[in-house]
């Protein structure tokens, strides 16, 4: 993958991550101490970020790193990682629901 296709793949999981927070640009770029332009160019693809401000990102919107990263980073045959990478994406009412489905599938045999 180019950095082009990396940055616009970030920069829609970041704008998923803040829309899920409910967050503007305006205040995650005030929480993050910079300005809605710069946020607006990386959520787009036209801007990477530093470590510092990625770390940063992650702690504001509370999500794990993996959740940054998904549909960048191939993890060739290992199931559990791309499903947790994806559930990561979710939001909480969504996860709730993959939750109740996990539950009655591993519960199923039990009844």
């Amino acid at each position: 993958m180019d950095e082009n296709n990396i940055l616009k793949v970030m920069g829609e999981n970041i704008r998923i991550a803040r829309t899920q927070k409910g967050y503007t640009q305006d205040k995650l770029a005030e929480l993050l101490n910079t300005s809605d332009k710069f946020i607006s160019m990386v959520e787009r693809g036209a801007s990477g970020l530093s470590i510092t401000t990625l770390v940063n990102l992650c702690n504001i919107l509370n999500i794990e790193p993996n959740t940054l990263f998904n549909g960048i980073i191939k993890y060739a045959g290992n199931e559990d990682t791309y499903i947790i990478n994806n559930l990561s994406t979710l939001t909480a009412e969504d996860k709730a629901f993959v939750n109740s489905v996990m539950n009655y599938i591993i519960h199923k045999g039990s009844k």
